[in-house]
């Protein structure tokens, strides 16, 4: 990892959750206000968004529109001697007036097991979660700034009526 950098780690959770009305599940807009947010907090630095989803597929055909379409690949080094190996990787730059940010990177994390990605997102300085306890595992591990999806679980769910926003998300962390 370069010191340079701002890794961002991105928790995706789709795949169980799409066609379960108890669920609600984060759409494009939900990432765009995310990362925008993360590019205003952190101008003039270089980016790293690094991806760990269940749905590979919908994440490798949304996420990289936020930023870019560009496609490269390169080997993404986490913390000390331990490589991860080739991630497919998205290597832009951003005219975004607010941001300011010279360079943003999109790596997803491939092939790798539930475990490996927890530590890779907890590795990162800061997180985007969708839902779930995996995804808020990684931003209480990871510490920095943690963006949560606010509309979990959705009005009129069985989950919502007890579920507690307060008790399970810290208050320092941010709604989107």
């Amino acid at each position: 990892m370069s010191a340079d950098a701002v890794y961002i780690g991105v928790h995706i959770r789709r795949s169980d959750m799409v066609y379960d009305p108890k669920y609600s599940v984060a759409d494009v807009r939900y990432f765009q206000r995310a990362v925008y947010f993360m590019m205003r907090n952190f101008p003039n630095q270089l980016l790293v968004f690094v991806v760990c989803t269940d749905d590979l597929s919908w994440s490798k055909e949304n996420i990289p529109d936020i930023v870019s379409r560009e496609r490269e690949h390169v080997t993404l080094g986490i913390h000390g001697n331990r490589t991860v190996g080739n991630h497919n990787i998205i290597d832009v730059i951003v005219n975004n007036k607010t941001a300011n940010i010279s360079k943003a990177i999109v790596v997803f994390s491939e092939g790798h097991g539930t475990e490996e990605d927890l530590a890779i997102l907890s590795s990162c300085n800061h997180t985007i979660m969708t839902v779930g306890t995996y995804g808020w595992w990684a931003g209480y591990l990871a510490g920095g700034i943690t963006v949560y999806y606010r509309k979990f679980p959705p009005k009129g769910s069985e989950l919502k009526k007890w579920f507690s926003r307060e008790d399970h998300f810290p208050p320092e962390w941010v709604g989107l």
